[in-house]
């Protein structure tokens, strides 16, 4: 994706459209200074931002992608590809989650099973303990991460 040229292709759409700035900005609940940024390719619109945003320029999500207008069979050739690249996002996440999962198990297993059985002194108790529940948190966290990165792919 090129900044610039996305940026352009949205002050095009919105000259089209016959709005400024102002009008886009508030429609979208944003600051003209904000607009501004898009169009001239500092920063680009948040991923909320992309289809109302698509929808006041009356253009498709694959158009703002690639900064220009599509013919309807170049829309659904784009848009397979793109609903393919979420099949094959959601199923890597998927695989992931299970991959989470053992890191949950063996987090758990690191701080009740190890702890018994490696630490002599208190010290190394309170060492296995924390490695333990740093593990077992670190996949709980990523596991909340990827179950809601899944749903957004649904």
């Amino acid at each position: 994706m090129n900044q610039q040229k996305i940026g352009k292709f949205i002050s095009e759409c919105r000259k089209q459209k016959g709005l400024t700035q102002a009008q886009l900005a508030e429609a979208l609940g944003v600051s003209d200074k904000t607009i501004s940024r898009w169009e001239t390719g500092k920063t680009m619109p948040d991923l909320s931002f992309y289809e109302p945003l698509c929808e006041i320029l009356d253009i498709q999500i694959s158009e703002l992608l690639y900064a220009r207008k599509m013919t309807d069979k170049e829309k659904t050739v784009h848009g397979e590809k793109s609903a393919l690249n979420i099949f094959k996002t959601k199923s890597q996440l998927q695989t992931f989650a299970v991959l989470t999962e053992i890191l949950i198990f063996i987090g758990i297993i690191i701080t009740i099973t190890l702890t018994k059985l490696l630490a002599d002194n208190t010290f190394e108790m309170i060492l296995t303990v924390v490695c333990g529940c740093f593990v077992w948190g670190f996949g709980l966290v990523l596991r909340v991460k990827i179950r809601k990165a899944i749903s957004l792919t649904v």
